[in-house]
C-alpha cells in the first residue's frame, strides 16, 4: 500500500513539473515574440536602426501582461519601459532619468501609439 502511494505521489509530482516546464517555455517564447515585435515597431515608426538597441528585455507584471525594457545605445543610463496590457504596446516611462536630463526619445515614445497584430 505504501509503495502504491509513493508511486502515485511521484507520478503526480512528475506530471506537475512537466506542466510547469511547458508553461515556462511558452512564457519565454511569448517574451521573445514581444521583444521582436517592439523592436520592429520602433524601427519602423521612429528614427532608430536595428543597431540602436543595446538591450530589449520583457518581463511579467501582475498589473499588466508584460513590461518590456528597452536600452538604447548613446543613452546608457536610461531604460525605457513599455507595457503590453492588451493588443497594443504603450510607453510607460523611463528609469534612470533625472529632472534635468531626460532621454532624447522620451517625448517621441510618449506620443507613440503602437498596435500589436493579431496573434
Amino acid at each position: 500500500m505504501k509503495k502504491l502511494l509513493i508511486i502515485c505521489a511521484l507520478s503526480l509530482i512528475g506530471i506537475l513539473s512537466l506542466g510547469v516546464g511547458i508553461s515556462y517555455a511558452q512564457l519565454q517564447g511569448n517574451y521573445r515574440t514581444s521583444e521582436k515585435e517592439l523592436m520592429t515597431m520602433l524601427v519602423q515608426q521612429h528614427d532608430l536602426s536595428a543597431s540602436s538597441f543595446l538591450e530589449v528585455k520583457a518581463s511579467f507584471s501582475l498589473q499588466h501582461r508584460q513590461i518590456i525594457h528597452v536600452r538604447l545605445r548613446g543613452e546608457p543610463a536610461i531604460t525605457y519601459e513599455f507595457i503590453q496590457p492588451k493588443k497594443e504596446i504603450e510607453y510607460f516611462g523611463s528609469v534612470g532619468t533625472s529632472v534635468e536630463k531626460t532621454g532624447k526619445h522620451d517625448a517621441v515614445f510618449r506620443n507613440a501609439h503602437l498596435s500589436v497584430g493579431e496573434k
